[in-house]
This record gives C-alpha cells, sequence and structure tokens, in this order.
C-alpha cells in the first residue's frame, strides 16, 4: 500500500463509523441504527468530538455567496483528495471543525472552495508520480481564492459564516505556500494574513467559529498534546545556536535584530524543552506578523543578504521542529509536514553572493536532510 494509499485509509476512519470496517460492509448512517450494523448486531458508532462539533454550528446560512462555476472532474479529484489528507488543522483544535463546517461551507462560498482546491492541488501535487500536471489548477484556484478573497474583505462581515469563510480561506492559502517552490514570501505574507483577518473579524463583533484563537490559547492545547514529546540532542542544539551566531555582527537594523535573538533563543531551548521551545517558535510568528509595513519589506527584500540570511535559518527552524509542529495535527500524516518547505533554503542559497554561502552551510545541511527523510535522525536525542 502506497503513503498515499494509508493516509487516504487513516483520513477516512476519522468520520467513518467504527463498525463500518466490519464484514466489509458500509455503514449506511441512518439514525438511529442502521440496517447492516442491526444485521450483524452492531452498535453504530460515531465520533463523539465530530457530533459534538457538528451540534454547536450556527445554522444560518450565507445569502450573498454561492458556487456559480461548474467544476471539472480534476477538481472533484482534488476535492476528495482534500478531504482525505489536505485538510487544514489551524486554529490548532480544528481539524473536525474543517470537515465537519468549513468544507460544507465551501459548497456555498465560491473563493472558500477555490482555496480549498488550490490547497489540495499543491499537497497532490508533492506526493504525485506527475505533479506537474497539476501546477496549473494549483495556481488558478490559488488566483481566484485570492481575488474573492480581496473583495470578501472590503466590505463588512454579516454573520458568522462569512467570518469563517474569510479566515478559513486564509489558512487554507497559507498551507498551499508550504508546497510551493516559491512559497517562502507568500507564506510570511499569509502569516500576516491570517492573524489580521482575524483580528478584523474580532473588531467587528461576530462570533467566528476559528475567530477565537491566540497564542495564548494555542499554547494551551497544544500542551495537552506534548506527552512522550521527543527531545532534541544538545550537539544539534549548539549546533543550530553557533550557526545562527555567525549572523549577530551583520544584524544592524532593528528588525533584524530581533529576528536574530528570537532564533537564538528557540535554538537553545531546543534540547531543553520541547514546549518551551515550541513557544519560542509561536512568538518568532508573532513577531513576524507584528514587524510594521517598511521592516516586514526589508526582511523580505530578495538584495538584502542580512535579511535573507535569517529567513534561512527560520526555515530551518520551522523543519526542525517537524516532530513538535507535526502534533498541531490532531490526527497526524506525514504527507503534510514532512514534504513543505522543500526548497525554500536551496532557493535562498542560490539568490545570495557566493561570499556569503559559507554562513548558510547548516541551514544546508537541514534543507538535504529534510528531503532525504532523516533529519530526526541528528536532530533528536537517542532514547
Amino acid at each position: 500500500m502506497s503513503r498515499m494509499q494509508t493516509t487516504q485509509d487513516q483520513s477516512t476512519s476519522l468520520f467513518q463509523p467504527k463498525s463500518s470496517l466490519i464484514d466489509g460492509r458500509q455503514c449506511q448512517e441512518k439514525h438511529p441504527r442502521c440496517d447492516n450494523c442491526a444485521r450483524l448486531s452492531l452498535r453504530c458508532r460515531y465520533l463523539p468530538e465530530a457530533a459534538a462539533i457538528a451540534t454547536k454550528l450556527p445554522v444560518q446560512r450565507i445569502s450573498s455567496l454561492h458556487i456559480g462555476n461548474i467544476f471539472s472532474l480534476t477538481d472533484m479529484r482534488l476535492f476528495h483528495h482534500f478531504l482525505v489528507a489536505a485538510f487544514p488543522h489551524f486554529p490548532v483544535r480544528s481539524d473536525n471543525i474543517w470537515l465537519s463546517y468549513i468544507t460544507p461551507l465551501g459548497h456555498q462560498c465560491e473563493y472558500l472552495m477555490h482555496a480549498m482546491l488550490a490547497l489540495s492541488a499543491s499537497h497532490l501535487g508533492k506526493i504525485s508520480p506527475a505533479p506537474s500536471c497539476l501546477s496549473i489548477p494549483a495556481q488558478t484556484h490559488r488566483l481566484a481564492a485570492m481575488k474573492g478573497l480581496n473583495e470578501a474583505l472590503s466590505r463588512p462581515i454579516c454573520n458568522s459564516e462569512e467570518a469563517d469563510a474569510a479566515i478559513a480561506a486564509c489558512y487554507a492559502l497559507l498551507l498551499q505556500s508550504w508546497y510551493m517552490d516559491d512559497g517562502l514570501q507568500a507564506s510570511l505574507v499569509l502569516t500576516r494574513s491570517c492573524e489580521w483577518t482575524t483580528r478584523w473579524v474580532r473588531e467587528q463583533k461576530v462570533k467566528s467559529v476559528l475567530g477565537d484563537e491566540n497564542e495564548y490559547t494555542k499554547l494551551a492545547i497544544m500542551r495537552g498534546r506534548f506527552k512522550d514529546a521527543p527531545i532534541f540532542d544538545v550537539a544539534f542544539s549548539q549546533k543550530a545556536v553557533a550557526s545562527v551566531q555567525t549572523l549577530q555582527p551583520l544584524c544592524i537594523e532593528d528588525f533584524q535584530v530581533k529576528v536574530f535573538y528570537g532564533l537564538k533563543k528557540t535554538f537553545e531551548l531546543l534540547h531543553i524543552s520541547p514546549i518551551a521551545a515550541y513557544d519560542a517558535c509561536i512568538k518568532m510568528d508573532a513577531l513576524i506578523t507584528q514587524l510594521d509595513h517598511t521592516a516586514f519589506l526589508q526582511l523580505l527584500e530578495p538584495s538584502n543578504e542580512t535579511s535573507q540570511l535569517l529567513l534561512a535559518h527560520l526555515v530551518a527552524l520551522h523543519l526542525v521542529m517537524r516532530p513538535i509542529s507535526c502534533r498541531e495535527r490532531k490526527h497526524y500524516t506525514v504527507t503534510m509536514y514532512g514534504i513543505r518547505m522543500n526548497t525554500w533554503i536551496p532557493g535562498i542559497h542560490n539568490s545570495i553572493s557566493e561570499d556569503s554561502r559559507n554562513l548558510l552551510e547548516w541551514p544546508m545541511w537541514i534543507a538535504r536532510l529534510h528531503v532525504e527523510g532523516i533529519l530526526e535522525k541528528w536532530s533528536l536525542a537517542s532514547s
């Protein structure tokens, strides 16, 4: 069985009754009991978490948004892949919310459906033997989603569904950027967009299922998922600190100094405490969000080599944090965190001057280990 098939089987089992695997017959989803389960003297048992979420959802509908396009067979394939493998999990408590609430919302909100299909296309392209055939659908749906999202954000939010559609589209486009070869800048922009859109919804006093999370609630939720979390190797952590330390003399601008110290602190915490390192990593995202517009543009500027060196170490941090960050997804699949950001550090390496490339020796090593799937063999402490 292939990795993709395994992922699909595991994901599908999240919303099927456990008895559906008995006798090779699927539950008919009748309530309170289906014919197949009754014949086999079995009890239909649905996941209580999904049911509890569904009962709390708003019943009103988006009246101003609708699907006007006819979607293709490729789109249907992408929609299926979204359901079984590519659906987002942000905010971190929201795995089942995406399946039981956001996905049906996409049938009424065109730009949200485009965002979901764009994410699915880019994710499937990373694990498909013929990824090039999905690049055009990924780009087409992404552009349609961004156009619709910008239009939605240009007018006041009227109800909960419109609020959640806007936030969900931001998260879907953020995760899509993870799988794009040129997605580094987009991921940083969308990290800010997710936070700003959530704030915008709150300012309008509109109740939102996705709009309740902040860095404190995120950390509180994740604490419960850190049981048996792996510990990073001391020598590995020290190498990371040594690498980022070489950048300190180059950091002149105030935003560069802040990013430098944020990276240094997070790398120092790797071998001390997984939850402390994760908290510091969250604060790095918050720092990016809080930069003023001028500083943010300078951080993204390709010709600013100090900023590019800092970004390479930031990407390396996210790759190293995979054994911890993957717990953000309640039902984790290796085909999400293990395939993201593959080309970002080499892209930076190729864009800077040869004189500066020696400063990327450690991040490039991390990128190679990540692509080869053996990063944890080097980064984690021996059990």
